[in-house]
């Protein structure tokens, strides 16, 4: 009759043998990159997909003013414009 008894190297290889298995187990597991828009970002899109950019009518204009050397502009107001837009207070 053969009788083992508990020694110390039977109690770590059980726990090395549970942590490789462990390990293993999350290599295996797929991970997935995802991407959330912001609620702002959201708006935007559905705005800028709702707002209807039908200009042509003033783009013609303005290119004949231009054309014929009649177009005026006020250089204080563009500018004014443009930061207004940039700040976001149109």
């Amino acid at each position: 009759m053969n009788i083992k008894g508990i020694n110390y190297s039977n109690g770590i290889d059980y726990y090395k043998n549970k942590a490789i298995k462990n390990v293993n187990k999350t290599k295996t597991e797929k991970i997935y990159d995802r991407i959330e828009l912001s609620d702002a970002s959201k708006a935007l899109r559905d705005y800028a997909i709702d707002r209807n950019f039908d200009n042509n009518k003033r783009v013609a204009e303005v290119k004949n003013e231009i054309s014929n050397g009649t177009y005026s502009y006020d250089a204080k107001l563009i500018a004014k414009g443009i930061l207004d837009s940039m700040r976001g207070t149109d």
